[in-house]
């Protein structure tokens, strides 16, 4: 069997389409299939198709729901298992307060786009651009419009938001790889129509103008970034982010290393020969967005997230910080970060 959450939610057994039923039981499958194979409660059930207005017979109508979709998929006669005579395993099975999908990552597609994100990473981090380049375009492919489209309640919404910023991330990821291997008055048209829609998202302003400047459109790559500048100033009141303001500069300069004949030989992989010390240098980023500069405060919270200092030596560390909307999440995160 397959299943489709990158779109509608869809489900097939040896190339045919199953019928799903309703938009509210889809809602069922969907969240356990975006549980990737942990059980999911009857409450956060219930919340994901009704919200915060359940009706009165919300848990009966849930349990027809998965009664329902235990029926559809069903495992077909060619499924069937010769040990002691006991048929496959249901795709959706009970478990204490709850329920579970039984369904590889891989039969999902939303498990296939995330896997070919992950390696095409590994392949970008150690030189293999173009390998990494083709995983990102087949892991776009997989995805045929709108997450969960047509899906009603407050966990289909949510889980849109989050995967559309999967997807767009995992685009500005190809568009930046492509730029390095060369191709830019091919990434052109697609970052023009992503700028358009995300008008704040400054990574994407940046390829544009880098794109436009490697076409020989110096021009266009210096009133892309006046107009963002007019954008972030009269919506937000704040000034581009470093990196934007950096290439504004170097194109203003002419830098030689913004040339393409520069970017296509950063593409190509690296040769195990000791580089010449007019190689060396490696520019250091600075990334960070700007920290406020009156921070005050949170010194308990500063204390916790210390572990992840520059003093660790432990592998790898994970610090979560939570809390309602508005607490200061966002600017804890970037004071420390700026500390360290």
């Amino acid at each position: 069997m397959s299943f489709a959450v990158l779109g509608r939610v869809r489900a097939w057994r040896d190339g045919t389409e199953l019928d799903l039923g309703s938009p509210q039981q889809r809602v069922v499958l969907a969240a356990l299939l975006l549980r990737r194979g942990r059980p999911v409660t009857t409450a956060e059930l219930v919340d994901a198709v009704w919200g915060d207005d359940p009706p009165n017979a919300a848990v009966s109508v849930l349990r027809t729901y998965v009664s329902r979709l235990r029926k559809v998929l069903r495992p077909g006669p060619d499924d069937t298992r010769a040990i002691d005579g006991a048929e496959a395993p249901q795709v959706v099975v009970s478990v204490a307060d709850g329920y579970l999908a039984r369904v590889p990552t891989g039969s999902v597609d939303l498990g296939v786009f995330e896997e070919r994100v992950a390696e095409a990473q590994r392949l970008r981090a150690v030189g293999e651009a173009p390998a990494a380049a083709r995983l990102l375009h087949a892991a776009l492919a997989e995805w045929e419009g709108v997450p969960l489209a047509g899906l009603p309640g407050p966990l289909a919404k949510a889980e849109r938001d989050r995967l559309a910023e999967e997807r767009l991330a995992a685009l500005e990821a190809r568009l930046e790889i492509d730029l390095e291997l060369g191709r830019h008055s091919e990434v052109i048209p697609a970052l023009v129509a992503l700028t358009g829609e995300h008008p704040l998202r400054e990574g994407l302003r940046q390829l544009l103008m880098l794109a436009l400047y490697r076409s020989g459109r110096q021009a266009e790559a210096l009133e892309t970034y006046r107009r963002t500048r007019g954008t972030l100033v009269d919506e937000l009141g704040i000034e581009p982010g470093a990196p934007l303001r950096e290439l504004h500069e170097r194109i203003l300069a002419g830098e030689a290393s913004l040339d393409p004949s520069a970017a296509t030989a950063s593409a190509e992989p690296k040769a195990s020969a000791p580089r010449s010390a007019a190689i060396r240098h490696v520019a250091v980023p600075a990334q960070l967005p700007a920290d406020l500069p009156t921070f005050t405060g949170r010194q308990a919270e500063l204390e916790q997230v210390r572990i992840l200092g520059p003093e660790t030596t432990t592998s790898s560390s994970v610090t979560v910080i939570s809390g309602m909307a508005g607490i200061g999440k966002t600017a804890l995160a970037v004071h420390w970060a700026h500390r360290i």
